[in-house]
């Protein structure tokens, strides 16, 4: 299974899974952080808070 904690801290095991190097990603991790909040909050809600299926997406470094 990926280790997320691991490719973030070697930076070859994260340019092999990305194509991207460490200043380049966490550049992108902040700019997709924002949009992806920002998408949460603008959509209306088809059902309630806790209905329908359980995210997978935990935070915006898992994505």
């Amino acid at each position: 299974m990926l280790n997320i904690e691991r490719a973030l801290k070697q930076d070859r095991l994260l340019r092999a899974l990305t194509g991207l190097n460490r200043k380049a990603f966490q550049s992108l991790l902040f700019a997709f952080t924002q949009v992806y909040e920002q998408t949460l909050t603008d959509k209306p809600r088809q059902r309630s808070v806790g209905g329908g299926r359980k995210a997978r997406l935990r935070n915006a470094i898992d994505n």
